[in-house]
């Protein structure tokens, strides 16, 4: 017999070796599979809130949608405020003062100067091209709250964020005027904030 090394011989001895590490690994994958499966079926009952069967809106009667709301009730006058009292042949006819009391008053529009202390910045914008469309598009949704007012750009640099150009209105003799202004623009659903030149 001879000793030496065969590989011939030992092939199929390799080949049941790595048979058998297959075999160990697909054991492995099933045993985890299968923990997995126990543990997602074996997991307690999450408990589950019941919706109501009736349903949740219901369209109001025709009397109940004509109904004014509390806001309404509130700015409209009552019903026997409407009718006019039927003046007697003998009484004189007086006329009468405007109430002022019952009707909501506008605050008085915002005064504007030539050269004021006071701006309203309305934007702030990476790119000094787009000022002029920024202020065309704010002035066109309110012309006559910007009629009397100037475009202002202010350059500044913020640092590595970047070089801004802030879209101000004015100009203005106080900040209660630049808070009435900004007041107005917030109402449009702009952002506005009362600076200083």
């Amino acid at each position: 017999m001879s000793t030496r090394y065969d590989p011939r011989m030992h092939a199929y001895d390799d080949q049941a070796r790595h048979a058998g590490m297959i075999y160990i690994l697909m054991l492995v994958v099933a045993v985890a599979f299968g923990a997995f499966l126990w543990q997602l079926y074996s997991a307690p009952e999450v408990p589950r809130i019941e919706a109501p069967a009736e349903p949740y809106k219901i369209e109001p009667s025709a009397e109940a949608a004509m109904a004014p709301d509390a806001v309404e009730s509130e700015l409209a006058p009552a019903a026997e405020d409407l009718v006019a009292p039927t003046p007697s042949r003998t009484e004189p006819v007086q006329a009468q003062a405007p109430a002022t009391e019952g009707a909501p008053q506008l605050p008085s529009p915002p005064q504007f100067v030539s050269n004021g202390p006071y701006v309203a910045q309305l934007a702030a914008l990476q790119s000094e091209a787009a000022v002029e469309q920024s202020w065309r598009r704010l002035s066109s949704r309110a012309p006559q709250l910007f009629a009397s007012a100037r475009l202002d750009v202010e350059r500044a640099d913020l640092g590595q964020r970047g070089i801004y150009y802030r879209v101000r209105a004015g100009y203005f003799p106080d900040r209660a005027n630049a808070a009435r202004f900004c007041d107005r623009i917030r109402q449009m659903g702009q952002d506005c904030i009362v600076a200083t030149r």
